[in-house]
């Protein structure tokens, strides 16, 4: 089970990432025009088109990122991943929530509030 976590640990961080606001709403994300990805089955490349950062992930990264795509709100990706592999689903909401934040800071989403 500590593989699929894996994905979660991150080398650096840009800056400290803001917590998860729980107002009734579903936070959903929009893709930054600046964002290119590269998925295949080990996983997902990002790169920042304006600033040319290069990231990369592992497939529970692009598992997250295809929900982003599928304009999933984090706690419908969240219960996904948690049935697809046994995890409990909070500790994958925050995990997901802290990876989905990493991408915010490097430009790659920007949050907007759903109903």
């Amino acid at each position: 089970m500590q593989e699929i976590y894996r994905f979660f640990k991150r080398k650096a961080r840009a800056g400290p990432t803001r917590p998860q606001q729980d107002c009734g709403a579903e936070v959903r994300f929009t893709i930054s025009p600046d964002a290119r990805a590269s998925l295949d089955q080990a996983g997902i490349v990002f790169l920042h088109v304006g600033s040319g950062a290069v990231f990369s992930s592992n497939s529970i990264g692009a598992r997250i990122w295809r929900g982003l795509l599928d304009h999933d709100g984090l706690e419908t990706i969240a219960a996904d991943i948690s049935g697809e592999y046994g995890v409990p689903r909070e500790q994958v909401r925050q995990d997901a929530a802290g990876f989905v934040a990493d991408l915010e800071a490097k430009g790659l989403l920007a949050r907007q509030m759903g109903s």
